[in-house]
């Protein structure tokens, strides 16, 4: 069996086994579950007790929900597990209603899917709006709760149900419809906040409620032959971790690749990092049928750029697999990039590289299936500077998915010279600059976007190292380490590349790509549901900018 992930390095119980779980609770001993900083999003803090957990709130990431998972799940019996929230975060939201600016969504999933728990169907909970989800599905249940609640999150898994309580008062069976497939993959305990401060407790010795009924046993009570160890990849250093660079030009394909890639590859648990994750992360709903597509686009970019940013600072110090989801046709801004990950034993620069005719036809179908549009003159700049990646970059193994390196490296210098004939034509073209920050403009004046990113400010300590914080000897640095990295997209126009929305863990059904291959499957007429919180008001998910437009799915918590 596998020992609980997810323990701070200078933790006692960091190698407790499984087959131990029944002995440690019956002795009283040390606890041996915890929530799993391997399996979430990397803005969500888990403290070093590995049961507290924060969210990063400020700069724009008051806009992103964090999921984590915990580090064990059951499959039989009758469980629960509590969860309090501890606190709102402070944020500034102008355009956002109070009541849906710090919001926890709680309950079940099965292991190496979204983290976005409701958003899929292997995910059920109940939110603080007081609605429960399940597969985007939304609906009444329980009513609203928030800062100092306790809700119980139960589920019966040999009847299939999964019931809630608050404040100790059991609210009723919530669903009824796990599948008998939870019995092989677990059932695990899933958070899933925006700005709130949140403890969760799996033992009936630090319950701050009793069950709901004699038959109903706190998670730490389960024996060896109920648990299952979550499965995702649990690297214990920066040296254990894997590090992927995407390289080509816009609407080549890396998108496609990496989700393909991260498919195939589920217990690496891969944190895809690129604009349109972020943009995912937001869950702005859907923006392709809005008038002011184009410009809305353009803004999210604008908005999602310092925040991608801060999260690149954080993953170079996290041990997790990890995937730059960019162009990277600049050798300078390659070898910074990778530079930022050289602790990772790991290092793959995968290169995709196609033949004029193929590359038009997947822009064409991109531009046309997507509505997302690269600036001539910023595919022209990338072409003019394209250069084919060498290991010298920083890299420990270069590949060539599509054509192979000698004629990738041929199809390379045909691309940069037209590309340089073009600069030498057309001098002084350059890409749009950033907007000013969102949260500091009143609401009438949204739907501008903001830019510029400032430091972050929070240096709290965490379970992935004895240092805390994300990995890093002191936690969260002052200054981003990145430099350079929203220049290269604003500058580079990697803003409206056009990718696809990217997600952020495995198996979550999210607009791909364009077709780029034979018997790929070809991208969705619109963009993911997202909106400023998924928790919404009884009038369906609300646009970002406060714009009219139809949504999709429900409004629940």
């Amino acid at each position: 069996s596998m020992s609980p992930p997810g323990r701070a390095a200078s933790a006692p119980m960091a190698e407790v086994k499984a087959e131990d779980a029944e002995v440690k609770a019956e002795d009283g001993d040390e606890p041996w579950m915890f929530l799993d900083p391997y399996d979430s999003h990397l803005d969500a803090r888990v403290d070093r007790d590995a049961l507290t957990v924060e969210t990063l709130h400020d700069d724009g990431f008051q806009y992103l929900w964090k999921g984590v998972r915990a580090n064990y799940g059951v499959t039989n019996g009758v469980y629960m597990y509590e969860v309090k929230i501890l606190e709102n975060c402070r944020v500034k939201m102008p355009e956002t209603k109070p009541e849906n600016q710090n919001i926890l969504r709680c309950g079940f999933s099965q292991p190496l899917t979204s983290l976005f728990l409701g958003d899929t169907a292997e995910g059920w909970g109940w939110g603080g709006t007081g609605k429960k989800s399940h597969n985007n599905q939304f609906g009444d249940y329980g009513g609203p709760f928030g800062a100092g609640d306790v809700i119980g999150c139960i589920v019966d898994m040999d009847q299939g149900l999964i019931s809630f309580q608050r404040n100790g008062q059991f609210m009723g069976v919530a669903f009824d419809n796990v599948p008998p497939s939870a019995a092989q993959t677990g059932m695990f305990p899933h958070l899933l906040m925006k700005n709130v401060k949140c403890k969760v407790n799996f033992r009936r010795d630090t319950r701050w409620f009793d069950p709901p009924g004699d038959q109903v046993k706190f998670f730490e009570e389960a024996n060896e032959s109920e648990c299952i160890a979550n499965p995702v990849a649990h690297p214990q250093t920066l040296k254990d971790a894997e590090f992927i660079m995407l390289c080509g030009l816009p609407a080549c394909g890396k998108t496609y690749w990496a989700q393909k890639h991260m498919e195939a590859n589920p217990q690496k648990n891969y944190v895809l990092l690129g604009t349109n994750a972020v943009i995912d992360q937001m869950k702005v709903m859907n923006i392709k049928r809005q008038r002011n597509y184009a410009e809305r686009w353009e803004e999210l970019i604008s908005q999602a750029t310092p925040i991608f940013n801060k999260l690149v600072e954080i993953a170079g110090r996290t041990p997790r697999n990890i995937i730059l989801d960019q162009t990277n046709v600049y050798r300078n801004a390659r070898r910074r990039k990778a530079g930022a990950f050289g602790a990772f034993g790991t290092r793959r620069c995968v290169t995709i590289v196609n033949d004029e005719e193929q590359l038009a036809q997947r822009t064409e179908k991109r531009e046309r299936e997507e509505g997302k549009f690269v600036p001539v003159d910023a595919v022209n700049q990338m072409r003019a500077n394209f250069v084919a990646p060498e290991l010298e970059d920083g890299f420990t193994h270069l590949e060539w998915p599509e054509l192979p390196e000698s004629e990738a490296k041929a199809m390379i210098a045909s691309i940069k010279g037209k590309g340089g004939d073009w600069a030498r034509r057309n001098p002084g073209m350059k890409g749009n600059q950033p907007k000013p920050r969102l949260e500091n403009r009143d609401a009438s004046q949204i739907g501008k976007g903001w830019g510029k990113f400032e430091k972050e400010k929070d240096d709290r300590g965490g379970p992935y190292s004895k240092g805390g914080g994300f990995g890093g000897k002191g936690g969260m640095q002052g200054k981003d380490h990145a430099p350079g990295f929203a220049t290269d997209m604003l500058q580079g126009k990697e803003s409206l590349l056009g990718k696809g929305s990217a997600p952020m863990q495995p198996f979550v059904a999210a607009p791909t790509m364009a077709k780029c291959a034979a018997g790929g499957s070809p991208m969705p007429k619109t963009m993911p549901p997202m909106s400023s919180e998924p928790d919404g008001g009884k009038g369906g998910r609300q646009p970002f900018n406060g714009a009219s437009g139809p949504s999709r799915g429900g409004c629940g918590g």
